[in-house]
């Protein structure tokens, strides 16, 4: 029977001092003249413990030289149930219409480019006979924003199809 002070029993625990007045309030741990019998109290922490904090903390998770960082039971699978609830976050996302394909945007934009770029450098063959038979400048420009203004027209109504 070896009485000790409440703080020096709390320091052996690895608890604070107010947590070992909080034993002794609830009568768990008892005092003897003032003092802490640390093998009563140590017996009186096992038999009110929660099961679940005695079986975890009885566990050692040995590793392996090969398996450096392994994780208990317990860790694993609160990452998996992590892994799963962020993978239903995504799919919810995804189906709902607010989280998309970073490839196909980049797809959908090269299309786009592709077209735009390609209706612009047709402007000059198209144009060449019309604008040749010009003489006015403003003519010419008339004509150059109409053909614009087409191929920009032709191209919103494409994209609202």
């Amino acid at each position: 029977m070896a009485l000790i002070s409440q703080a020096e029993f709390a320091r052996q625990q690895g608890f604070t001092r107010g947590y070992v007045t909080k034993l002794i309030k609830k009568g768990i741990v008892k005092l003897q003249h003032g003092k802490v019998d640390s093998v009563q109290a140590e017996q009186a922490l096992k038999a009110n413990a929660d099961p679940v904090t005695l079986i975890r903390s009885d566990q050692t998770t040995e590793t392996l030289p090969g398996q450096q960082g392994a994780v208990d039971f317990v860790t694993a699978r609160t990452m998996r149930e992590a892994f799963k609830a962020k993978m239903a976050k995504l799919e919810y996302e995804e189906k709902s219409g607010t989280l998309t394909d970073a490839a196909k945007v980049k797809q959908d934009a090269f299309k786009a480019g592709r077209i735009i770029r390609d209706e612009l450098l047709a402007i000059p063959d198209r144009m060449a006979d019309v604008l040749a038979a010009e003489d006015d400048p403003k003519k010419v420009a008339e004509h150059l924003q109409g053909e614009l203004a087409a191929i920009l027209n032709g191209l919103v109504k494409q994209q609202t199809k």
